[in-house]
């Protein structure tokens, strides 16, 4: 599978000509499904159009795949904010950490499994990936706990959505920074179908500052990401087309296809229009010509 990456898209100033548009279009590069963002802020003001969307995307032939997204500050997604439910439930918050929802709290699991339930149930999503859980450096006390108690948690979410639809396609993948002690056994959970890392594909910036290495190259975490999903489930790798001042542009096209050219995933996901770009329309136009060309097999 070939996911496209949208994020939050679209759901504040909606113009259904314009998915119809960009749907077509991520079929027409080779996408299999699209990656949408389904927060809180969906949750209360934009179900209406996010079913649109999902109905619009699958129209196309795409799957689509639902991000929850920053629930409980325990997952990344977009948009970039807190969870406004922790805040009206402090009692459910992590001692220390406000902004981190406590695992094992009945109240947030409750709600958890709702606004999940709600995903699955009513929108008629073909998948969910769970992306980057958060909070893995919180001692409590100790890192193997936070380790063991966000895999329970992981465990038990997965084991709630597949309860509802079995035929659910679930991605999880964590940023290559986080230890092995934790993603080697994430990858072992039941009912995954597909597990891996994102990474980069040159220094990034986010405005004028010099560029940096923030994040590994999502091909340095491939032997990674094959070891421990052996025997286990699929891989996945998703490459962030993001975030690319016009100076780095020629150190992403060197590396972006020699990442095509050497890794292989079971899922591989690539940002559709790629955020925060300097020149995003050049950036589209070179990765999807060579998405498609790794769609059929040519050279790269």
């Amino acid at each position: 599978m070939i996911s496209a990456y949208c994020l939050s898209y679209g759901n504040w100033t909606v113009i259904p000509s314009q998915w119809e548009h960009d749907f077509a279009d991520m079929a027409a590069c080779g996408f299999d499904a699209v990656a949408l963002s389904y927060s809180e802020s969906e949750e209360r003001y934009a179900q209406r159009c996010f079913e649109q969307q999902v109905k619009a995307a699958q129209r196309h032939g795409l799957k689509v795949l639902a991000i929850p997204s920053r629930i409980g500050g325990r997952f990344a997604g977009a948009p970039f904010m807190p969870s406004f439910w922790l805040l009206d439930h402090p009692a459910s918050q992590q001692p220390g950490r406000p902004g981190l929802a406590r695992l094992e709290d009945p109240v947030f699991l409750r709600w958890v499994e709702g606004f999940l339930r709600k995903i699955v149930e009513d929108f008629g999503v073909d998948g969910l990936i769970w992306d980057e859980p958060k909070g893995l450096d919180l001692p409590m006390p100790t890192l193997e706990e936070t380790y063991r108690s966000t895999l329970d948690f992981l465990q038990h979410l997965t084991d709630f959505v597949l309860g509802l639809r079995k035929d659910l396609d679930i991605t999880l993948f964590n940023m290559p920074k986080v230890p092995a002690e934790f993603t080697a056994r994430a990858a072992k959970l039941r009912g995954l179908s597909s597990a891996g890392f994102d990474g980069r594909c040159c220094r990034e910036s986010y405005f004028h500052e010099e560029p940096v290495y923030n994040k590994t190259f999502i091909r340095d975490c491939w032997p990674r990401t094959v070891a421990e999903c052996a025997g286990h489930t699929g891989t996945f790798a998703l490459i962030e087309n993001i975030l690319i001042p016009d100076v780095c542009i020629p150190e992403f096209e060197e590396e972006y296809l020699r990442t095509l050219r050497e890794i292989r995933p079971d899922h591989l996901s690539v940002y559709y229009y790629g955020h925060n770009n300097e020149s995003p329309e050049r950036i589209q136009k070179f990765c999807m010509e060579n998405l498609k060309k790794y769609c059929k097999g040519e050279r790269l």
